[in-house]
């Protein structure tokens, strides 16, 4: 028999509460798949043969009902862009910018997950949810919110997009070390896709105004 470590099983554990609180489906089976960046994202429609059955049959009592039949799992692009542009507003963050963190981020899932343990549409980390007043991170309203007023935070202190997208991923301790975006690959790919992104957006934005 394998024994697992006591880390290992408390892991477990919460990934799997993870799911039955947040899949928005009536006693339907949950597939996931692990993308690129290491997200996990959880459906109870697979649309592509990447995913792979999780868990079968997620009892009724464990779901967030006050999300069913809010948003759709498909991953459109522009089902939130309500919220997206009341962060936008609320916070001084442009739409563009904010909805490309999110494709990058969690690729419009809300029910993302990370290796790290980051949830959400803009990916919050458990330790940020009390000062960014998030109480659901998968709540795609809170977590648009949080995260936006979190980038806002970053933006201000490094008075510069791609600093700011650098401390966003990497915490800001890292910027403040390198006086710069950190040498991390995965930190450098991600300023660089989310600021590609960007460009593509505005640059649309601006032909169809």
């Amino acid at each position: 028999m394998i024994k697992l470590q006591k880390n290992t099983w408390i892991r477990l554990f919460f990934t799997i509460l993870t799911i039955f609180v947040c899949i928005p489906s009536a006693k339907s089976d949950i597939y996931v798949y692990r993308d690129n960046s290491g997200v996990r994202h959880f459906t109870n429609v697979p649309t592509s043969p990447k995913y792979r059955l999780y868990l079968k049959n997620t009892p009724n009592k464990y779901f967030e009902s006050s999300l069913i039949g809010r948003f759709s799992t498909n991953f459109d692009s522009n089902q939130y862009d309500d919220l997206i542009q009341k962060a936008s507003l609320r916070h001084d963050v442009d739409f563009s910018l904010l909805k490309s963190i999110i494709k990058v981020e969690s690729n419009f899932d809300c029910y993302a997950v990370s290796q790290k343990g980051a949830k959400g549409l803009m990916q919050i980390m458990p330790e940020n949810y009390t000062f960014l007043n998030i109480r659901n991170p998968f709540d795609p309203e809170e977590n648009i919110m949080g995260g936006a007023l979190y980038f806002k935070q970053m933006l201000e202190k490094f008075n510069k997009i791609e600093l700011a997208l650098a401390a966003y991923n990497a915490g800001p301790n890292m910027v403040d070390k390198y006086n710069g975006i950190p040498p991390i690959s995965e930190t450098k790919g991600y300023v660089k896709k989310v600021m590609s992104h960007y460009k593509g957006m505005s640059e649309n934005n601006k032909k169809s105004t």
